[in-house]
């Protein structure tokens, strides 16, 4: 096995400390060995840092500075955030700090995923000058995977996600991968190369959207695959209750979603048409379901939205009727 691409793990971790610990075992465990990990903590409260510094990756912590350490060949970088600033910041930054080393590619992911012993191994066979965007995929036992093949940002009829994108089921691919157009930052393997052209992630989405967006920008450089042989599991297994009242989660998503339209919409229709659209079926189904504190969510999301305005303009936590 050719071992000589260097490779770094761009991890974003928030309060999980427990999935945390086994991404990081998995990642020493991986049968094509790292050169780094670098792990973005959005200013965790539970122990993470203490963990860290009893599991010898860190000797000390300073907020605001890159620690590194060496252990086991690995060199281990963590940077500490003193505020939460989202997936989205998490991401931009830890990626803006790995580039920036002598990497061939970046493997980023969350801190609830566990990658199988040769996912990266797998990942890296299929990367080339024509793909140098790789991504696994997470079906096992208890989650389904499926590969994103187009996103419509042509027809403002189709507002919501399930009608603009086209999926295929990861048990329907024939062949070892299939070419994508969609992600989530659970895993992809970047190339150094692309991140020079492309740049970073959008840090100001918060939450949502910023591997969509990041993907969309990749796809006009590159062929992205999604490779059925490289595994990558889920620690936390999303339950959607489409019932509930909506809160900060949903606003960061609708919001990024009608400024995705707007920014990447290929007509007036979509940029205009389909956010509105997809405001007024939710507010029916609030309607509905009697569910009066969406509107709120609903609304601060269209205007945030359109206007394009971004950032961490909600608190995490905050519930829909406080908006």
């Amino acid at each position: 096995m050719n071992t000589s691409k260097k490779v770094c793990a761009v991890i974003v971790t928030y309060n999980r400390k427990e999935y945390l610990k086994k991404v990081l075992e998995g990642l020493r465990r991986q049968t094509y060995p790292l050169s780094a990990v670098l792990l973005y903590d959005n200013s965790s409260s539970d122990g993470t840092d203490e963990m860290l510094i009893e599991m010898g990756f860190v000797d000390n912590i300073i907020e605001e500075n890159l620690h590194v350490k060496k252990v086991s060949n690995i060199e281990w970088m963590y940077y500490r955030s003193s505020v939460n600033r989202g997936g989205s910041g998490g991401f931009h930054g830890g990626i803006k700090l790995a580039s920036g080393k002598n990497y061939d590619y970046l493997w980023t992911m969350d801190d609830d995923v566990l990658p199988s012993e040769n996912c990266l191994e797998k990942l890296i066979f299929h990367m080339s000058n024509e793909v140098r965007l790789c991504i696994p995929s997470r079906t096992d036992e208890n989650y389904l995977d499926y590969a994103i093949t187009n996103i419509d940002e042509s027809n403002p009829f189709l507002y919501t996600l399930k009608m603009r994108k086209t999926k295929i089921p990861s048990a329907e691919i024939k062949g070892d991968t299939i070419e994508i157009h969609d992600m989530p930052f659970e895993g992809p393997l970047i190339a150094i190369s692309l991140i020079n052209e492309i740049g970073f992630p959008k840090e100001d989405l918060f939450l949502n959207f910023d591997d969509t967006e990041y993907a969309l920008r990749a796809s006009r450089k590159t062929k992205l695959l999604y490779c059925k042989n490289a595994t990558l599991h889920k620690q936390i297994i999303p339950v959607h209750d489409k019932n509930h009242l909506m809160d900060w989660k949903n606003y960061y998503n609708y919001r990024n979603q009608i400024w995705f339209d707007k920014t990447y919409g290929t007509n007036f229709f979509v940029r205009t048409l389909r956010p509105v659209l997809l405001v007024l079926d939710l507010c029916g189904r609030a309607i509905v379901r009697r569910k009066w504190s969406n509107f709120k969510v609903l609304y601060r999301a269209y205007m945030d939205g359109t206007t394009g305005e971004l950032g961490k303009l909600v608190e995490p936590g905050t519930p829909g009727n406080k908006f």
